[in-house]
C-alpha cells in the first residue's frame, strides 16, 4: 500500500513553512516603500477546471510586511504567484495602478501519484495610495 497523500501533505507543509520564513524575513511596507500609505491587491482566479477558487483581496498598510508571493489556492498544487514585479510597476506608474494576468506554473497532484499542470490563471489589480499633501488653510478669504 502506498501513502501518496502523506508525501504530498509533507511537501505542501514544507512549501508553506518556506513561505512563512520568507515572509517573516521581509521588511515592512513602511521600510520597503516609505511613500506608500496603502496597497490594495485584488486577486481573481479562472481556469480550465470547474469551480475556480474564490477571489482574494488584501489591503496592506505601512506596518504590514512587504511580501508579495502568494501560494496557488489549490491545496494540491505546488505553484505560487509572485507579484513583487507587479507591485513595483504600480508604484512606478503615475496612476499608482497596474493589472495583469499570471498563469500558475505549478503541478497539481492527482490520484495514483500522477501530476498535471495546474493551469490556474490569476488576474490581479494592484492600487497604491500615497498620503495626501496637506493644503494650507485660508483664513477669512485671505491668502
Amino acid at each position: 500500500m502506498r501513502f501518496v497523500m502523506s508525501r504530498n501533505a509533507d511537501a505542501h507543509q514544507q512549501r508553506m513553512d518556506q513561505l512563512r520564513r520568507a515572509r517573516g524575513a521581509s521588511a515592512s511596507l513602511r521600510v520597503a516603500f516609505p511613500t506608500v500609505q496603502q496597497l490594495r491587491l485584488e486577486l481573481q482566479f479562472a481556469g480550465g477546471h470547474a469551480n475556480p477558487p474564490g477571489s482574494q483581496s488584501y489591503v496592506l498598510h505601512p506596518p504590514a510586511l512587504a511580501f508579495f508571493t502568494y501560494p496557488c489556492p489549490y491545496a494540491n498544487c505546488d505553484g505560487q504567484f509572485e507579484l513583487s514585479h507587479a507591485v513595483n510597476s504600480a508604484l512606478d506608474d503615475p496612476s499608482l495602478r497596474t493589472e495583469g494576468m499570471l498563469d500558475c506554473a505549478g503541478q497539481r497532484a492527482q490520484k495514483h501519484d500522477s501530476r498535471h499542470p495546474c493551469q490556474l490563471r490569476l488576474h490581479y489589480t494592484i492600487v497604491a495610495t500615497r498620503p495626501q499633501r496637506p493644503t494650507s488653510p485660508t483664513y477669512g478669504g485671505e491668502q
